[in-house]
């Protein structure tokens, strides 16, 4: 429904796929708009907790976070790349979304600031993952599964590198 973009989805076509009355789809999402901005805060909770997963199973020492955040930008989940592309879309084409995704960035890039590795270092090797989750998102990748293991690994140096 939303793959097939956010301005063809209807609150009908929604509630019909649910199996549910549009009265009540229309009781928790009183417009098309509120549903979005709960469709974007649930995959932001969804990509946090597998976040969490992936930072709670790491050993501790140094650049943990840093690792935490490349190894869970990157976990692949493809079944939810079309919906991820779709909500992108929304959230470009709808400011109001755009809240609780910048609220999100703004919160983990500034994690960042407190790691024990340069910033601006950190920074780097965090915008590299989140430009090829984006571009995995959008299937637009150029590379193949070897090269991305290759550079997932380089980035894993990276950090090491400190």
């Amino acid at each position: 429904m939303i793959e097939s973009g956010a301005s063809r989805m209807t609150l009908d076509a929604v509630a019909s796929k649910a199996h549910i009355s549009k009265g009540g789809l229309l009781h928790h999402f009183p417009t098309k708009l509120a549903l979005l901005d709960a469709m974007v805060r649930r995959q932001i909770e969804r990509r946090q907790k597998a976040r969490k997963r992936i930072f709670e199973g790491l050993p501790v020492g140094p650049k943990r976070y840093v690792k935490g955040y490349v190894l869970s930008a990157l976990n692949r989940d493809k079944g939810y790349d079309g919906l991820g592309a779709a909500l992108f879309a929304a959230v470009v084409h709808e400011p109001k979304l755009t809240e609780p995704v910048r609220d999100i960035v703004k919160k983990t890039y500034g994690e960042l600031e407190s790691t024990d590795m340069k910033f601006e270092k950190a920074a780097i090797v965090a915008l590299a993952a989140d430009a090829l989750r984006l571009e995995e998102i959008l299937s637009v990748s150029p590379f193949t599964e070897e090269q991305r293991k290759r550079i997932i690994d380089e980035l894993l140096r990276l950090i090491d590198e400190g």
